[in-house]
């Protein structure tokens, strides 16, 4: 059955004892190896060195960011291999995938997708 346009629940049963484990993993591989996709490889914020920093205004720490950009899900038009966006906020409050500035190349699909929040001290 369908969950959501991107996320779906499929039920197999019976299965001999062990079994679930082997089909699993064999449907897991199978399904990773032949859906196309595209994720977040690569991050630059202005003023942070590492992942460990800190960024003022920022309520979240960067590694928490980061993790934050791993649940972007991201559409890219076909025969693009790599494309850039940017993200630039101001004033206080969520700062979602919405916000992100991109070209025709790239769909947000799930632009209510909360990357950080900022403070008043931004």
């Amino acid at each position: 059955s369908t969950i959501s346009s991107t996320h779906a629940k499929v039920t197999l049963e019976p299965l001999e004892r062990g079994f679930g484990h082997t089909l699993g993993n064999a449907l897991r591989r199978i399904l990773l190896s032949s859906m196309p996709g595209c994720a977040v490889t690569e991050v630059e914020i202005e003023g942070v060195l590492h992942e460990y920093s800190t960024k003022e205004g920022v309520q979240e720490d960067i590694l928490e960011i980061l993790l934050n950009l791993k649940g972007l899900a991201v559409r890219v038009a076909e025969g693009k291999d790599e494309v850039f966006i940017t993200l630039n906020k101001s004033g206080s409050g969520p700062v979602v995938a919405g916000d992100i500035t991109h070209d025709g190349d790239v769909e947000i699909a799930n632009p209510e997708h909360v990357i950080c929040h900022l403070t008043d001290d931004n």
